[in-house]
Parts: structure tokens; sequence; C-alpha cells
């Protein structure tokens, strides 16, 4: 491997989140060392599940980072990259990985580039992201000697298989806790809702061949029958009929079931970028014409409104 590339290892109540694999494979299709940065006041139990996505663990352990406090994190990551020189720096596309990666990039006189769905090494780091509104895809370079910051968005990135366990680091830094500008004074977890789309295996998305709301119930009941998550395209959520969380595409989230249904999807490009790496792509749409069927392994020329609830009672039979 040519060059080190570090991923901070968000995690919460002494549990490692899911994404860090993600960060692992990303970091990894740099051609580079993936090393994980475990900040907390006690990281010896995170650190050890980071050792399982990980090539390598840094561990810096003090009673400041307790909380996932930017302002301390922050202080204590840029010491260690200052000692280490990393080629870049990877975070979650999260509240704190927003927070925390422009005060990297500030206090480590280098560049950022937020929100990656794609990332390569071509002279210096290269994101690809969306912009104006997600209606464009730029790419854009970091240049300089200082470790590059990025942060990526969740899904976009897959997850490689645990190989060997990584080493653990513990590294020494000196945090001024008179810097430290805000902290956690609670965590309240919100109610259970809907499964995240992201993390889903199969995903039912409805698109407006539905029709309207009451019938995009349908997608819920499929969704349901088969253990899965209800997803929808851009134009049903401009309607109201699903929350936003619930869209995927290049304005959504990036997905990567095993199983994907479009159903009623037309199949534009913008909806096509967040669902291309589904390992299986069912289309049902009455346009023999749509260019979702491009993209689809199996595929059905109908009206959903009768394919659909078909698929729901051969499920729950």
């Amino acid at each position: 491997m040519t060059r080190t590339v570090w991923f901070i290892a968000e995690h919460e109540e002494g549990t490692l989140h899911s994404g860090a694999g993600e960060l692992a494979a990303a970091a990894r299709g740099l051609e580079a060392e993936a090393v994980a940065v475990v900040c907390g006041a006690d990281g010896q139990a995170v650190a050890n599940q980071a050792a399982l996505v990980a090539d390598r663990v840094i561990l810096i352990e003090d009673p400041t980072l307790a909380g996932c406090s930017a302002d301390a994190w922050g202080q204590a990551i840029v010491q260690a990259a200052s000692q280490q020189s990393p080629a870049a720096i990877l975070l979650p596309h999260s509240p704190l990985g927003r927070e925390l990666a422009p005060l990297l990039a500030v206090r480590l006189e280098s560049g950022m580039i937020s929100d990656c769905i794609e990332l390569e090494w071509a002279d210096g780091l290269v994101g690809t992201r969306s912009v104006y509104r997600r209606k464009l895809v730029a790419r854009e370079r970091v240049t300089g000697d200082a470790p590059a910051v990025a942060t990526c968005q969740r899904g976009a990135f897959t997850a490689g298989a645990p190989g060997v366990v990584g080493t653990v680091q513990r590294l020494e830094v000196e945090i001024d806790a008179a810097r430290i500008r805000t902290r956690r004074i609670s965590l309240e977890h919100a109610e259970p809702g809907e499964q995240d789309i992201t993390e889903a295996d199969v995903i039912v998305a409805g698109g407006r061949g539905f029709g309207d709301k009451e019938n995009f119930a349908l997608v819920g009941e499929l969704a349901s029958a088969l253990g899965g998550a209800a997803a929808a395209s851009r134009p049903v959520v401009d309607q109201g009929w699903v929350p936003h969380d619930r869209q995927v595409g290049s304005s959504g989230v990036t997905v990567r079931p095993k199983l994907y249904f479009a159903l009623g999807i037309s199949g534009a490009i913008q909806h096509i970028v967040g669902r291309r790496e589904s390992d299986i792509i069912v289309a049902v749409n009455k346009d023999p014409q749509a260019p979702i069927f491009e993209y689809a392994h199996y595929g059905i020329v109908d009206d959903v409104l009768k394919v659909v609830p078909a698929l729901i009672a051969a499920v729950t039979s």
C-alpha cells in the first residue's frame, strides 16, 4: 500500500457505528492502509470492535473526549495527524462528521470535500459529490501536502468482509479543556420508527405509478410482508406521500440492498444513481419503454395496482 488513510470511528455508548465498515472500504479503495481513529474517555471496547474492520486502530483516550464533542475530538485528531501525517481523513456525513470535518480542515490547513459518493486518488484525494440541489455531479480534488478531509455519504461504499484483526496503538495527546466550547449534556433516543433504508437488505420503492397516497400504502404492505423497508422516488416525496428520509436517489440517499423493488418508477437517472449497486433489481411498470427496465434484472410490464396486491398475497399466503 502506498499511503495511509484514517477514518474517524464514530461510536455511541460503547458501540461502534455500523458505518465504520463502509469508511474502511472507502479508505482501502484508495489503495491505502485503512486506519480507524477511536476517541473516547474509555475507548478500548470500541477500539476492539474497530480492529475487526480496520487494518490498524489508533486509540486516543482522555476524560475530555467523552460525549463526541467536536471541539475535544478535533484537538485530539489534529495532534495525532501532526504526528503521523495520514494522506487523508474520512468521516461519516453524520451530524458529528459535518461539524468535525471543517474544523479539522481549517486546523490542518487543508481542503475538504463533503458528502462524497465516490473517492479516488489522482494527484490528491478526488471526491465525487452531488451539487446544485443534487441536479449535477461534481468531482473535486484536494491538493497540497496536508491530510485531505472528506465526509462520505452513508450507503455509498460497500463494507468488505472482516479480514485480519488490526492492531491497536495507543496515542497520547494533550487536550486544552478551556477550548472545548460545547459539551453533551444528555442523550435521548427517539422512538423506534421504520427501518433505516440505508441498512435494509430488502427495499420496496414506489413511484408515481401508484397514482395517489392511498394506493401508495401498498408499498409499505409489501415491504412489511418481505421484512424489508419502504422507500420512494423523488416525485412521491415531493407530493408529500412519504417523508424525505424514504427517498432513494441523487437528492435522497444511496442504498445497496440485496433485493430492490422499483414499482411504478420510470427510472430517471437521479433515481438510478441512488440504488445502482443493488444485488437484484425487480421492476414493475406498465410502460415497456420505461428506462428502469434497462437496469432491472427482472421486469414485469403491467400495472402496479394489479401486480403488487398479487405479490403481497403470494408472500403472505
